[in-house]
């Protein structure tokens, strides 16, 4: 089968990595997914195993359409009761780049149309959408006039680990927070910290990272197991296996915050990922906060209100760019900032910057090394 694993963009790279570790193929790169061949085994394999992938796709038909008659009937002409029966319930998203299609939602429509048109036709029954909780998630995909129907096997996306069960107001990605972390190269054996944890996104997916936690292995459903083709020992077994996986390292991790809710919630969080832990997660502000080892990894996702007036944001970064400066000599700071005018305002020189999307918002992560002194300094 034709797999297309869709990330967020400027992930292709290390996804690609993180899919040959786990399959021993090596995926094609395209724009926010890669591509690859595999069976059964590779499917549930990557819907477990992915920390960078938002889902799991697979290619049913491909055929070219330049107007709406042949965007109907190239679909009417795949046999949907091979993949769904009538007492099943569907839905249909589109992603339209096309000069012949101009809303992707007429798009959904038409495909729609022919799904229930084929079903009343053959059993004088249809099945029902339902745009909430579907039995069965597609995907129509158009590319100028080529058309893609591909079946979504994840269902919910995969950012939903099934961990976090307590949440602040904007909590951070799971797939972000992993791609960070492998941006960063964080090493296990080093300390890491969020001084401003929130609901323990961070911590939860360093802490899975550093264990080899599976981390979908809290999941309870995939859109793989409505499927009438579902191997569920193939699934147990590859579950199974992945616990065996699990290994005994015990990272030291660090989480603070001066919201005691969030305080609640990040702790709760991280012990569902798993309750014998070495995580400590305490209150206390950024700006009280020292060093609590030599040479940690600072990751930060700093919060910030589009309602505050600019010149309070440009001032609360230069106030975290003074506290990593003369605090923290030795630490690497990873900081992700959707504010990036007040980024600039942390007033310490990045030595990387990678630009990333948080769902719409286009957001900066910079690599900044903490040194007293000069630049020179460091290297001595």
């Amino acid at each position: 089968m034709k797999i297309i694993v869709r990330t967020f963009e400027g992930f292709e790279e290390i996804l690609c990595e993180e899919i040959f570790q786990i399959t021993n193929i090596k995926p094609e790169i395209g724009k926010r997914a890669v591509y690859l061949d595999g069976g059964l085994e590779v499917i549930y394999s990557l819907n477990l195993w992915c920390r960078l992938a938002l889902d799991i796709l697979v290619e049913l038909h491909h055929y070219k359409a330049s107007n709406e008659d042949e965007l109907y009937n190239g679909a009417y002409d795949f046999i949907w009761d091979n993949e769904f029966s009538i007492h099943e319930t569907f839905s249909i998203t589109s992603v339209v780049n096309s000069p012949f299609f101009n809303h992707s939602k007429y798009a959904s429509l038409k495909i729609k149309d022919a799904i229930v048109d084929q079903f009343n036709k053959k059993f004088g029954k249809r099945p029902s959408v339902d745009r909430e909780k579907p039995d069965h998630k597609f995907v129509v995909r158009i590319s100028h006039d080529q058309v893609n129907l591909l079946w979504n096997t994840s269902g919910d996306s995969l950012f939903k680990r099934g961990y976090r069960t307590m949440t602040g107001l904007a909590p951070l990605n799971e797939v972000l927070a992993a791609g960070i972390l492998k941006f960063s190269g964080w090493d296990s054996k080093r300390t890491l910290i969020d001084p401003m944890c929130g609901s323990g996104t961070f911590i939860c997916e360093a802490l899975m990272i550093a264990k080899n936690i599976p981390p979908t292995i809290k999941r309870k459903s995939f859109g793989f197991m409505n499927h009438k083709d579902y191997d569920h020992s193939l699934w147990e077994s590859l579950k199974t296996k992945s616990l065996e996986e699990i290994n005994e390292n015990n990272p030291t991790i660090m989480g603070y915050d001066n919201f005691n809710e969030m305080i609640i919630a990040s702790r709760n969080n991280v012990n569902n990922v798993i309750s014998n832990n070495n995580c400590k997660i305490t209150f206390k502000d950024f700006f009280d906060l020292e060093p609590p080892s030599e040479k940690p990894m600072l990751i930060l996702n700093p919060p910030y209100n589009v309602r505050i007036a600019q010149e309070k944001n440009h001032l609360f970064y230069e106030q975290i760019g003074t506290r990593l400066k003369h605090s923290w000599s030795g630490s690497d700071a990873w900081i992700l900032s959707g504010d990036l005018e007040s980024l600039k305002h942390i007033g310490l020189r990045p030595i990387r910057r990678i630009k990333l999307f948080n769902g719409p918002i286009e957001t900066k992560l910079v690599h900044i090394p903490l040194y007293k002194g000069s630049k020179k300094d460091m290297y001595k």
